[in-house]
């Protein structure tokens, strides 16, 4: 049975979406889910330090054979892409060059932008797309997908292969203006929306609260010394725990049994 989700996290740029994914994916699992992180940033490169993990051996691209065949094959026609997996994989079917575990939780990288003038990273996105429509979860799993800045992955279509959508909002007039984007182009696509505001104080957080619609605010988190430092220093936030993650965590598992019902 596939019980959800695949939750999709998106966000401008220095929003916060890698720090709240690491979060969420170390509260989950102190839950009991096998929790696959998979990150679709092609320039962050710093996600498996927040997690607590090594890099996977291999990209999926590089796994698939490189960006150019990638493209050739999603983009092109020219070549034809070899999975080297099922149609329809599990978690139990991820190839272990790409992917690394520890425990219950999961790293797989799509891709990231190496040398110069190596080309735009839509082939990532777009091999991300197809990769997230053949991963069938089981119970107690969960996929939360990094995304890289703004809403360029609503063009390559990556949300049709997601459950649910997590946009994360600053305290900026920018991330205001994304959300009302957000809205738009999500509910084109009938995909479900929710915010969690990040880095917010007793202040940022009322007046964030008022310019956006409530029933979409799916929580907050405060700022954070402790995390700002250790992302400073490139640590893990393993071992964070704040009760504004924990109220968060809460109301992701409503959502996901809503979708089991």
């Amino acid at each position: 049975m596939n019980c959800l989700p695949k939750v999709l996290f998106f966000g401008k740029g220095g929003s916060g979406k890698s720090t709240v994914i690491s979060l969420l994916a170390h509260s989950l699992v102190r839950r009991g889910f096998k929790t696959l992180v998979i990150d679709s940033d092609e320039s962050n490169t710093t996600l498996y330090r927040m997690l607590g993990l090594n890099t996977p051996v291999k990209t999926l691209v590089d796994f698939m054979g490189g960006r150019k065949k990638v493209s050739n094959a999603l983009f092109r026609g020219v070549d034809e892409l070899d999975w080297k997996i099922p149609d329809l994989l599990n978690f139990n079917d991820l190839p272990s060059e790409c992917t690394i575990w520890k425990d219950k939780l999961g790293l797989l990288i799509i891709g990231k932008v190496g040398d110069y003038g190596s080309g735009c990273a839509c082939p990532f996105n777009a091999l991300a797309r197809e990769f997230l429509k053949r991963l069938v979860l089981k119970d107690k799993e969960i996929v939360l997908i990094d995304t890289d800045a703004g809403i360029e992955h609503f063009g390559r279509a990556v949300e049709e292969a997601c459950d649910l959508l997590l946009l994360i909002i600053d305290p900026t007039y920018e991330s205001i203006v994304l959300a009302d984007k957000s809205k738009k182009l999500a509910s084109k696509i009938n995909k479900t929306l929710y915010f969690i505001l990040n880095k917010v104080n007793n202040e940022t957080v009322n007046i964030l609260r008022e310019q956006l619609e409530e029933e979409r605010v799916l929580g907050s988190i405060s700022y954070n010394a402790e995390i700002t430092k250790k992302n400073f220093l490139g640590e893990s936030l393993e071992n964070i725990r704040l009760n504004d993650v924990e109220k968060l965590t809460d109301k992701l598992m409503r959502i996901i049994d809503n979708f089991k019902a």
